[in-house]
């Protein structure tokens, strides 16, 4: 008896965690005309000339569809290059320290990952006496790259953090979701559209005052839209 009390507790604990979770985020759904969309989306400028920069390092990104991609540290004092394998790149966010990786392919039914890097020196370096063979194996390589999450069905359309945590949006058969990660797995927090949506745009915006904003198709390109989160606002634009 006192062992069921205990699971009914929890049970309360969680939903209640999950109720504040879900109030604590405001969702704002905005339809407009396509002929909108360009120059609205045009408005939000990536801060960085590269996939991602900071006071250490200046990282680029490469992707070759479902051949796969990487993602490549250059030291800003040594020079050096380190680089991993990375199917395909879609935010770097640093936050106590650590960079975390995200990555999504809208190929097939889709695929996504979620990465930790804690020092960029431990991934595999690129010498400039490499030969082309070298280069081609290293940037195969995962070494210093340590899985966070992984998932065959589902793409990651932006990340974003808010009060020191990382989160996603995500889509899959069964719709649009906010979604946190705990462990190996992405819990949903939210739906946010009943309908799946993917994007063939593989790196998002992240502006200088700290806007995440990427786009999406629905179906065939009938509907187009994109997500601008700030904070714990976010806003979804539709054009149709």
């Amino acid at each position: 008896m006192r062992f069921n009390l205990t699971v009914v507790f929890l049970l309360i604990i969680q939903l209640i965690s999950s109720q504040e979770k879900k109030a604590e985020f405001k969702v704002q759904l905005n339809n407009k005309g396509k002929v909108e969309f360009k120059s609205d989306f045009n408005s939000f400028e990536h801060k960085f000339d590269f996939f991602y920069e900071d006071e250490n390092y200046i990282v680029k990104d490469s992707c070759r569809g479902e051949f796969g991609g990487t993602v490549e540290f250059r030291n800003k004092k040594t020079d050096k290059v380190y680089v991993s394998k990375a199917t395909c790149p879609s935010s770097l966010i640093k936050i106590d320290g650590k960079y975390y990786l995200t990555t999504s392919l809208a190929h097939m039914s889709g695929f996504s990952g979620i990465y930790e890097i804690v020092e960029p020196t431990k991934l595999t370096e690129l010498k400039e006496d490499d030969t082309e063979k070298d280069k081609f194996f290293k940037k195969k390589s995962d070494s210093g790259l340590k899985e966070l999450y992984r998932n065959i069905g589902g793409t990651i359309l932006v990340s974003f953090p808010y009060k020191d945590k990382l989160y996603f949006i995500t889509s899959d058969r069964d719709g649009t979701y906010l979604t946190e990660r705990k462990e190996s797995e992405l819990i949903k927090i939210k739906k946010l559209l009943d309908f799946k949506v993917y994007t063939y745009e593989t790196g998002i915006k992240i502006t200088d005052d700290n806007h995440y904003v990427n786009n999406f198709q629905i179906g065939y390109g009938k509907e187009i839209g994109f997500f601008d989160i700030k904070d714990n606002v976010i806003n979804i634009n539709l054009y149709k």
